[in-house]
């Protein structure tokens, strides 16, 4: 039986919080946020401060939940079922470049401001609204393939 995928992601804003740094290729083509798998025995914190670590060698401070992100989507033949904890986190360290991941080369982390997220494709959809909001308390965003 397959079972949900369990992801945790950070949100990073820079002090005025007019950017969010956001993971894309090099070609910009379309932005996410950066974190990974929850491995078994870890929280979605202690995932979120690995993930950065390991790919980026960048130390962060994770905060509250912001936003759980439930998605279920089709490939191929076969349902896929993932759920993402997005947490407000803050650099330990003032970011002022662009951050290339250490395992695939194409892969950059950038500031990016909140017009520039809203004209490309930013996964998941619809959490560049959530974040201009930024209200206080956690929110579930549900979304699904075309096929529902």
């Amino acid at each position: 039986m397959k079972r949900p995928l369990l992801r945790a992601e950070a949100i990073i804003m820079n002090e005025d919080h007019s950017k969010v740094l956001v993971q894309c290729d090099e070609q910009g083509a379309f932005y996410r946020f950066p974190g990974g798998t929850i491995e078994f025995g870890e929280t979605a914190c202690e995932a979120i401060i690995r993930e950065l670590l390991e790919e980026y060698n960048l130390q962060v401070l994770v905060e509250e939940l912001a936003i759980v992100n439930e998605y279920i989507f089709e490939v191929g033949r076969g349902l896929n079922h993932q759920c993402t904890l997005f947490h407000w986190c803050k650099p330990v360290k003032a970011i002022n470049e662009v951050l290339f991941h250490k395992e695939h080369e194409n892969v950059v982390l950038t500031w990016k401001s909140m017009q520039e997220l809203k004209n490309k494709p930013t996964y998941p959809e619809g959490i560049v609204t959530l974040i201009e909001q930024k209200g206080g308390s956690i929110t579930h965003l549900l979304t699904k393939s075309s096929y529902f």
